[in-house]
């Protein structure tokens, strides 16, 4: 008898350490990285109504470390690299392609967000079925971004790409970089106790330093350029589109769908347990 209650503790010490080292605490640290195209919403190649700007369509890539802080909420630090554009000869609206202006820029975004899974990740293990091994949550945060638009004008004959800065919009330099507010949902696969893939679609929405929307991700503002001439290239190409360069009076965004592709830091096995020595 005492051998078989032995047997039991045992039984129990090893199913709970298996089940402790397997829980979500053992699969709290992962890294990921993405990689996909976005769109960006501006004043330059607007879309009637509240269409999507599909036109704008470019890259963006991203990296990133997730920590489980409970089972249902997790805490982020992301990096995003995204190259936008705009032409308004792409545009369908009538003044948009008459006005003709256009823009591009690399924006850097650094972000913290937190993810809460409405389906939770569960532990995955070689008998987990397909539907067992999605989780999908929704993720929202903040962070701050870095841009340079420039725009392309025909000057002397030939494209010059020119700092949108350097012109200095409504009769001032403008910033380039603002706080960022991204929002989202994403939808995760996990193939593997370690490896899985999933799907993210995020707005990013530019905040000013009044905590107003930011509109000159584009370099375009609601005020068109100041009196101000500046000298050299850029007076040529203000000289160009002096007087109708209007854009709108809203902040500027611009929305990312990227695949990722994560590496979770679980254990192979489960902790070694002590096993109770056989009573006498």
């Amino acid at each position: 008898m005492k051998k078989v209650i032995a047997f039991v503790l045992v039984a129990l010490f090893t199913v709970s350490g298996v089940f402790a080292q397997t829980s979500w605490k053992s699969t709290r640290h992962s890294i990921y990285a993405g990689i996909g195209g976005n769109v960006a919403e501006t004043d330059i190649c607007p879309v009637e109504g509240h269409g999507i700007p599909f036109k704008t369509l470019n890259g963006s890539a991203q990296i990133g470390y997730e920590y489980r802080m409970i089972e249902r909420l997790s805490l982020r630090t992301n990096f995003l690299l995204s190259r936008l554009q705009g032409f308004d000869a792409d545009s369908e609206i009538d003044y948009a392609k008459k006005r003709h202006l256009n823009f591009r820029t690399w924006t850097f975004d650094i972000n913290v967000m937190f993810n809460f899974y409405f389906l939770k990740p569960k532990d995955v293990t070689p008998e987990s079925t397909f539907g067992q091994k999605w989780a999908g949550y929704i993720t929202a945060g903040f962070g701050g971004a870095i841009y340079n638009p420039k725009s392309s004008m025909r000057v002397d004959g030939q494209n010059v790409w020119v700092s949108t800065r350097s012109l200095k919009a409504e009769g001032r330099y403008y910033n380039t970089a603002a706080w960022t507010l991204p929002v989202g949902l994403g939808f995760k696969y996990q193939a593997t106790k370690k490896f899985g893939i999933g799907f993210e679609l995020v707005q990013h929405i530019l905040v000013g330093s009044k905590g107003k929307g930011n509109d000159y991700l584009d370099g375009m503002s609601s005020f068109g350029f100041g009196k101000e001439m500046p000298k050299g290239v850029a007076g040529q190409v203000q000289k160009v589109v002096r007087g109708n360069v209007k854009g709108g009076k809203y902040g500027d965004q611009y929305t990312t769908a990227l695949i990722n592709f994560s590496y979770t830091f679980a254990p192979c096995m489960a902790k070694h347990v002590a096993r109770p020595k056989y009573l006498n």
